[in-house]
């Protein structure tokens, strides 16, 4: 069974732009089926703030999204420039050093790319 691995790029901030990008997101396990889609969320620069502890209004949704095999990954390029640490991300939430570097990992090993946003 081939599976769908993706990568959402997130570098855009605010309510109405993530709930697009969000929408996406559980669209695509609809689409392709749950067990065959594997989804990775890097999110940096205005981006990083989707997945914040202060996004309150979004908490649960983007919970629900992680149990659903969807992973959150956030800038630590990022975190440092804005001063933010481990503990200022939604538990469920993953750093990795470079955000375009992981964006570029991912492609190179295959994954599709989307970018989201602007």
């Amino acid at each position: 069974m081939e599976k769908h691995r993706v990568v959402f790029e997130v570098n855009v901030g605010g309510a109405e732009q993530w709930q697009g990008i969000l929408n996406n997101i559980e669209n695509l396990p609809k689409a392709f089926g749950r067990e065959t889609t594997e989804i990775e969320v890097v999110a940096h620069g205005k981006g990083l703030g989707l997945i914040l502890k202060t996004n309150e209004a979004m908490r649960e949704r983007l919970q629900l999204i992680s149990e659903a095999a969807v992973h959150f990954s956030a800038c630590e390029n990022t975190m440092r420039r804005m001063n933010l640490k481990r503990e200022d991300l939604m538990p469920f939430a993953t750093t990795v050093d470079s955000g375009v570097a992981e964006v570029v990992r991912k492609q190179e090993a295959g994954w599709s790319y989307i970018k989201s946003g602007s």
